[in-house]
Parts: C-alpha cells; sequence; structure tokens
C-alpha cells in the first residue's frame, strides 16, 4: 500500500518520505500532498514525528560506530531536504583494512544498513566533497563506488553540477549556461568563475578536490571514557602537545581505575587550524589502567604528527574498555607472578608496536581436528591459553615445521611398491634413503555426509615420513585422484 509521511509548513502539506509502493508510483519528496492524491487517489498520509526522527538518526549513528568512531551527519540535508537523501560521512582513514579493504568494507555497510530496515547509497573518495557527489552519481556496481582522485578524474568529470551542494538559484544559472556536469566547469578560468558566478562554485569546486579544506561537526558517541580539550592558543609545537596529552590521559587513566576498568584501545585525533586532523590509535592486549605504558606507545606515534599552524582541539578516546582482574597485593611488597604477567604484557605490546599490524605475536594452541593444518591455532601471547597439544591423545609422530600450503613436488623414480626414491623439491634432486608409513589422514566426514565412499575421495592423504641423503626427514604426502598421484612436501622433522 502507498504511504507517504508528510510535514506542514507554511507552504502546506508537503511530502517528506514515501515507502517503496509510492516511490514506485511516481511520487517525488517535497511534492505538495493534493498533487500526490491526484496521482493516487487512495495514498495513505502520517505526520511526521520529530522526536522519533531524532532517536533513529542517533540510532543510526550508533551504529556507524562499529565501521568509524567519527560519524558526521550531513546537518543541511537532514534538517531541510525533504527528499530523503541526508546521510552520513565516516572518516575510515587507515581503517579500512580491518573489514578487508575498501571493496569488502562498503559492501558490508550496504548489508549492515539493508539488515537494519533502510535503504542506502554508499561511496569511498578521499575527500567528503567527493563521497557524497560518488554516493549519488558514481556509475559502478553498489560495491564498486570507489572514487580516488585524480587517477579517476574522468569518472568525476561526469558528476552533475548538483553533486557540488551548490544553492537552487546557482544550479539554475549553471543549467542556463549549459555547464551541466563537472567536467564543464573545470576547465574554465578560476577568475571568470568567480565573477560571474560567485565564489560559492570555487569553493566547492576546491573542496571537492581537495584543495580546501571542509570542516565536518563529527557526532562522537555519548561515552564517559572520552576527554576533549580546546586550546585558545593554539599548540605549536610537539613539546606542548605530548604535555596535554599527558594531562589528558593521566585524567583517563584516574576514571577508569576508579570503576576498576582497563583500556584495549584509545583513539588520539589532533585537530588543527587550519581543519586537518590527525589520529593515532593504540591497542593493548590487556586492560591497561597505566598511563606511562600508554603514553609509551602513544610517544612512539606522535613524531608523526604534524602542529603546522598549531593545534586547537585534542581528543582522547577510549573506545574498548575492559574490567580488570582483581589483583591482591602481597604483604611483604614484594613482586609476585601477577607482576611478573603485566610487566610480560607491556613488553608484548611495546614490540607489537614496534613490528607493527603485519606482524602479529601469538603462541600456539591445539584445536581438536585431525588434519595437520586445523590442529594448531593462534592465540594472544597473554591471558589465559589452551595447551599446544593433549598429553591424553596419542598421535604418531609430527614435524616440528608445518609447510601451509604444501609445497607440490616431481617424482623422478619409485619402487616397485609404488613409493618414491628420487624426486625434486625446490629445485633440488631428493634421494630418498628410507620412508615409514603410509599413515592415512581422510577428510573430515561430517563435511562429506552425502558420499559414503568419502574415505577414497582425492582429498584423502597418505602420509610418509621420509629420509633423504643429507638426513633430513620430510614428511611427504600422496593426494588426488586414482592412478594420478600429486606428492607434497607438508613439513619438516627436527633432528
Amino acid at each position: 500500500m502507498p504511504l507517504v509521511i508528510t510535514r506542514a509548513d507554511h507552504k502546506g502539506v508537503l511530502v517528506c518520505g514515501l515507502n517503496g509502493a509510492a516511490y514506485q508510483s511516481g511520487l517525488q519528496g517535497a511534492m505538495r500532498l493534493s498533487d500526490a492524491r491526484s496521482i493516487l487517489p487512495g495514498l495513505e498520509n502520517i505526520p511526521e514525528e520529530p522526536q522519533r526522527y531524532q532517536s533513529e538518526l542517533t540510532r543510526l549513528v550508533r551504529l556507524m560506530d562499529r565501521y568509524s568512531p567519527w560519524v558526521a551527519p550531513d546537518q543541511a540535508l537532514h534538517a531541510r531536504s525533504l527528499q530523503g537523501d541526508a546521510g552520513f560521512w565516516l572518516d575510515i582513514t587507515g581503517g579500512s583494512h580491518l573489514f578487508g579493504g575498501e571493496t569488502a568494507m562498503l559492501g558490508s555497510v550496504l548489508r549492515d544498513v539493508q539488515a537494519w530496515g533502510f535503504h542506502a547509497r554508499a561511496a569511498i573518495a578521499d575527500t567528503a566533497g567527493a563521497a557524497w557527489a560518488a554516493a549519488r552519481s558514481h556509475p559502478g556496481a553498489p560495491e564498486q563506488r570507489i572514487l580516488h582522485l585524480p587517477r579517476d578524474h574522468a569518472i568525476a568529470a561526469g558528476f552533475p553540477v548538483s553533486c557540488l551542494r551548490l544553492a537552487d538559484d546557482l544550479l539554475t544559472l549553471l543549467s542556463r549556461l549549459g555547464l551541466k556536469h563537472l567536467g564543464d566547469i573545470v576547465p574554465l578560468p578560476r577568475a571568470n568563475i568567480t565573477t560571474r558566478l560567485g565564489p560559492d562554485v570555487l569553493q566547492r569546486l576546491d573542496q571537492f578536490y581537495g584543495r580546501l579544506p571542509e570542516h565536518l561537526n563529527f557526532e562522537l558517541p555519548e561515552h564517559r571514557w572520552l576527554i576533549r580539550r580546546n586550546f585558545g592558543e593554539p599548540l605549536g609545537d610537539a613539546d606542548s602537545l605530548a604535555l596535554a596529552v599527558e594531562v589528558m590521559m593521566e585524567e583517563l587513566c584516574g576514571m577508569l581505575r576508579d570503576e576498576n576498568l582497563g583500556l584495549r584501545r584509545i583513539v588520539l585525533r589532533c585537530v588543527r587550524v587550519d581543519g586537518h586532523t590527525h589520529t593515532i590509535a593504540v591497542t593493548t592486549g590487556s586492560p591497561c589502567q597505566i598511563e606511562l605504558h600508554v603514553l609509551r606507545l602513544l610517544t612512539e606515534k606522535m613524531p608523526g604528527v604534524d602542529t603546522g599552524f598549531g593545534i586547537e582541539e585534542v581528543i582522547l578516546y577510549a573506545p574498548w574498555v575492559e574490567h580488570v582482574t582483581f589483583r591482591q597485593a602481597r604483604l611483604d611488597r614484594k613482586q609476585d607472578d601477577c607482576g611478573e604477567a603485566a610487566a610480560l604484557a607491556q613488553l608484548i605490546d611495546r614490540i607489537t608496536h614496534h613490528l607493527g599490524p603485519g606482524d602479529i605475536l601469538f603462541r600456539p594452541g591445539h584445536h581438536a581436528s585431525h588434519l595437520p593444518e586445523r590442529a594448531a591455532i593462534r592465540q594472544a601471547p597473554v591471558g589465559p591459553a589452551t595447551p599446544a597439544r593433549l598429553d591424553s591423545v596419542q598421535l604418531p609422530r609430527r614435524p616440528v615445521r608445518l609447510i601451509d600450503p604444501p609445497e607440490p613436488v616431481d617424482i623422478l623414480a619409485c619402487s616397485e611398491t609404488g613409493a618414491p626414491t628420487r624426486l625434486r623439491w625446490r629445485r633440488m634432486v631428493v634421494e630418498i634413503l628410507s620412508a615409514e608409513g603410509p599413515e592415512r589422514i581422510c577428510p573430515e566426514w561430517w563435511e562429506h555426509l552425502d558420499r559414503h565412499d568419502f574415505a577414497l575421495g582425492q582429498q584423502t592423504r597418505d602420509y610418509f615420513r621420509v629420509c633423504d641423503q643429507k638426513g633430513r626427514m620430510l614428511w611427504l604426502f600422496r593426494s588426488g585422484p586414482a592412478r594420478r598421484d600429486i606428492w607434497s612436501v607438508h613439513g619438516l622433522f627436527g633432528g
């Protein structure tokens, strides 16, 4: 059933929202209710509820916090637009890899918004203006609307001039002059644009291409673990910034200690007077209340902050906090195991930040699976852990190093029983002196419930422990279809 939401003002009763049936019938936002009923006489209408709208807007901001703590609603369109095209900006700088890249992140946002009961268009770009325009006019598929300038200048040139977020009178003037796309405006002399069209067109164009900053009003989540400081006299050097961050960190850690909480992630955001922002994020392996340790981790990244003409705002936010395990102090004031565990956790944090996000410290743990590549898991280097192996389970000898994925080998000669006696591995000819086996490892039966002969399939492996002419012990296995054996090396044994 077609349904619209209406708003009454000095212009009359206007449509400010409509469902899918009304939209497919040709209705549009901002049209009069009388005009809409002339198209659909049986149209149902509901007056808008501003408080409910604001509540849903706040809920969306909190839901978007999953992708970025910096969410900026399009306040102008939320206040006056009747087309339902208002949205949000998300600052995802340095965070898209957490979701598998920009394309995967864009698809995840669209799926989540649809699961929440909304329809949306989304895009990723280098500037706020370019992202706003690409979400509405990018010709790519919904999950491929990514615009990087100047590489994608040809795509941006085809955007309509309405993507510059100009006033209606300016859009009408541009249409009369025959300037309908961005590609029609960019080649024009800048002086002529300002003289004939005013400063707004050039300002929006420079913001689109990143030549001018655009200040966004980020809606930070209402959270008690956030401290913001505005400075009337901007911080002009790194020492002043470090002192301000130290004072704020002491205050934040004091608040956490009062609640027996520790931070797992801290975000530092520095805003310069020219609008440029620099964000630093630090993650700890265990809940931490010690400001000296967190400051040490932040200090390693703060040299990258360019103070420019001065830092006018500093925001310190802990989006991830956890309860700290109660530790009873010893009466003799000597260090116990708990103190050693805390020192080890701090050491691991420092090593992790020196190595970078690409190198992750871990310790092995046992996983209940007979498949070699799934029998071990990576677990955090601190905190409770599962043992690397189970003493109650008796397994044949396993290699100390597992090669993942297995490396294929070429069989040069075989014995009368079909076992290889000479092979080529890593461009080396290997002479096999002795072999033990086979040990058959079948695929997991619960993954092949529709097959009665799954143990004879191509995924079944026959493992051999072989010794070559140099005394190396290799873990060799055979797989593949019948009479078409595929041999691979899956591990190396220790002495």
